[in-house]
């Protein structure tokens, strides 16, 4: 189930959205009044996307977009709005937004498409992570890496049976695999 943050200062487009979307049972939709309301509680709990209306009081949808950016936070992010400037849509997708909605017209269809744009950028978000990610995961597999040569180290150190010797020369064999395809062994 993919979880959604949707974030609208008026609570019947709220209402609408949210039954659509949760009527096959793919999306649980988490509704808020105000990007404030949204950021706090994007800092209690976890969401897999968020949509937000543009015109909304105190902090608008492109404020809101900004302020989780900020935070380095690559949520996907959707603006659904009655605004259809060309001015807003370049903002918004300049701003880091995945897409842009603009409401109006035939609900079934306005609906269908958000939910296939939210589909669309959870799974991108899942098949492409952002290079920080990379290297954080990158530096942690190292690490744990090293780690193992340092106990198989330890351990022919104890001393190893002629039992134990096929199973530590296949375990260092595969390090050492691992850390050339790291660019960490020579």
């Amino acid at each position: 189930m993919i979880s959604v943050l949707l974030v609208d200062d008026e609570p019947v487009i709220l209402d609408i959205a949210r039954a659509f979307l949760e009527r096959h049972g793919e999306f649980s939709v988490t509704t808020v009044l105000s990007a404030e309301e949204g950021l706090a509680l994007l800092n209690e709990r976890g969401f897999d996307a968020v949509v937000s209306d543009y015109e909304m009081p105190v902090m608008n949808g492109l404020g809101f977009l900004r302020a989780i950016r900020e935070k380095g936070d690559h949520i996907p992010f959707i603006i659904f709005t009655g605004r259809g400037r060309e001015d807003v849509v370049i903002e918004a997708l300049n701003a880091g937004a995945d897409y842009y909605i603009q409401k109006g017209g035939d609900p079934r269809a306005q609906f269908t498409e958000l939910a296939y744009k939210i589909r669309e950028s959870v799974r991108k978000k899942k098949e492409v992570q952002p290079p920080a990610e990379h290297d954080t995961i990158r530096s942690k597999i190292i690490g744990h890496l090293h780690a193992l040569e340092t106990q198989i180290s330890m351990l022919k150190a104890a001393g190893v049976t002629p039992s134990q010797e096929p199973l530590i020369r296949e375990c260092d064999s595969h390090i050492r695999d691992l850390l050339m395809l790291f660019g960490e062994h020579k």
